[in-house]
């Protein structure tokens, strides 16, 4: 879980930030070495083998495969043509780990979400669901009245975001651009920045010089850490990515932004957008050993992060 106020890192705790501090120092050399192994090569969505189909139409399904270091891959395709399944983002009110979210909505995959502040639990993303706006950043006292990030908030509140239009077509754009066709969207999730078709953390002042003049990295996009991401490919088929390594503890294991990126290209997507990741990425998917609709969670840490919002694959209504 990166840092509610979209500022700096929140880490589990003192003893964690340390540790980090330290190994950085001691072996910045390890660490440049371990940002720069190449991953492990592997085809495009098409060529992997499913791990489990999710749905009897075949029109989702689930894959899992190695990428490098040890950081694990796990991956959900939705054909858009479905006409039994589509993708929706939730909120939690309180706070909710991402397969009971799943759960309640009957989900046959689900993801974490958009940024939030764990001071307040309110989320620093905006969220429309059924064309009604859910959460504003704009009215989060915490990261309006953060004074290292005023200068910022216009940016801010121009994150990327993924909409889902009134057919079931999802696009990723910043907040205030337009619908082509000047249609609100029908369902919003806040998050970025964008990761293809190119990265935009600077444009989105996830990376940011402060009024110190000192660089603020907020989420931490060039170090290693556990990532969770969607993608659109050019032939209609919508991809959610959560990669993971050992643990899953803040900047210990996963891959850089970039990195995220090259996967995400590699896989066939033409655009991609990043959300919520380090300790707050989880993927559950349905539990076909289950009568009661639960959802078993393939990445993610134990005890089960609790986060704001979540991005679903439900049955279309």
């Amino acid at each position: 879980m990166f840092n509610k106020l979209a500022g700096a890192v929140n880490l589990p705790g003192a003893v964690v930030l340390l540790a980090g501090i330290l190994a950085a120092v001691a072996s910045p050399a390890l660490a440049e070495e371990q940002n720069s192994e190449p991953m492990t090569p592997f085809k495009t969505w098409r060529d992997l083998k499913v791990t489990e189909s999710l749905s009897r139409d075949g029109s989702v399904n689930y894959y899992y495969f190695p990428l490098k270091n040890g950081t694990k891959a796990h991956l959900c395709v939705l054909d858009l043509k479905s006409k039994s399944f589509c993708v929706r983002p939730s909120v939690n009110s309180p706070t909710c780990p991402t397969t009971s979210s799943g759960a309640k909505s009957q989900a046959i995959a689900a993801v974490n979400g958009g940024f939030f502040n764990l001071s307040n639990g309110e989320s620093t993303s905006y969220v429309v669901i059924d064309g009604k706006q859910i959460c504003d950043p704009a009215t989060n006292k915490d990261l309006v009245t953060n004074p290292k990030l005023m200068p910022f908030l216009d940016t801010i509140f121009n994150r990327s975001e993924l909409r889902i239009d009134k057919s079931g077509f999802p696009s990723i754009a910043a907040h205030k651009d337009l619908h082509p066709k000047n249609e609100k969207a029908q369902y919003v999730l806040g998050g970025g920045p964008q990761l293809l078709p190119k990265l935009t953390a600077k444009d989105e002042a996830f990376i940011r010089t402060g009024s110190d003049g000192k660089q603020v990295d907020s989420i931490g996009c060039n170090k290693t850490a556990a990532r969770t991401a969607i993608g659109i490919t050019s032939d209609d088929h919508f991809l959610i990515l959560c990669v993971a390594g050992k643990g899953q503890d803040e900047f210990s294991s996963g891959i850089t932004l970039e990195q995220l990126a090259q996967v995400l290209s590699n896989l066939g997507c033409k655009r991609a957008l990043n959300f919520d990741g380090g300790t707050s990425t989880t993927m559950a998917i349905a539990d076909k050993s289950s009568a009661d609709g639960a959802l078993k969670m393939v990445c993610g840490r134990q005890p089960e992060t609790r986060v704001k919002s979540t991005l679903l694959i439900v049955p279309r209504k």
